[in-house]
């Protein structure tokens, strides 16, 4: 899965507040999760609608913010954090949002988006991220929802797999590069992280 994160700032000097990075990496999961649900193309499964290629960068887009949080989770005190996802998942709607609409038409695509993130939020929190990255089982979950999407046809049947083994790690090493170079963040060990971080729709 080839993709380039913009996850440095220009002036290297500059400190970013805690609101800039948090944008800063929703466009950086934006582009991991339209590169994963590019790959699967490339990796010759098939869409049969704009609708399930969208929902495919949505369910990216979810697990990735919610990877986010579990390593925010043991970095930052619980206010610093509640500011850190809600901006996060905020912008990465907005991103959906414009999108869906360039591609399906006017529309409120974002209140859907919020609503199934606080849901897959509470699903994923009850799975380990040892060492700082999704387990089999978080994996899975993701898998199972793209699979879900993508129905299981001859050709699409192992998707699930393509999911688990290598999409995932792979957006998941993106995601954690671009935090380490926004953030200064490294060698997380995270704890599992609440189900009561929910993130508003205002």
């Amino acid at each position: 899965m080839n993709t380039r994160i913009r996850d440095k700032w220009r002036n290297r000097d500059r400190q970013g507040s805690l609101e800039d990075n948090a944008t800063s990496l929703a466009y950086g999961i934006w582009q991991i999760a339209l590169a994963a649900a590019k790959n699967l193309h490339v990796e010759d499964f098939e869409y049969e609608s704009d609708d399930q290629r969208t929902a495919v960068i949505a369910e990216y887009l979810m697990f990735l913010v919610h990877a986010a949080d579990r390593r925010a989770f043991s970095q930052m005190s619980d206010e610093s954090r509640r500011i850190f996802v809600t901006t996060l998942a905020q912008h990465t709607a907005r991103h959906y949002q414009r999108n869906l609409a360039d591609i399906m038409g006017h529309g409120d695509y974002r209140s859907g988006y919020i609503e199934k993130l606080n849901a897959r939020a509470s699903e994923y929190a009850d799975t380990p991220f040892p060492g700082g990255d999704p387990g089999y089982e978080a994996r899975r979950c993701l898998g199972e929802k793209i699979q879900a999407v993508m129905g299981m046809t001859q050709i699409n049947k192992w998707v699930i797999q393509q999911v688990i083994d290598l999409d995932a790690p792979e957006a998941v090493k993106h995601l954690n590069t671009a935090m380490d170079n926004l953030f200064g963040t490294s060698n997380i060990d995270p704890r599992p992280t609440s189900k009561e971080a929910v993130v508003g729709a205002d």
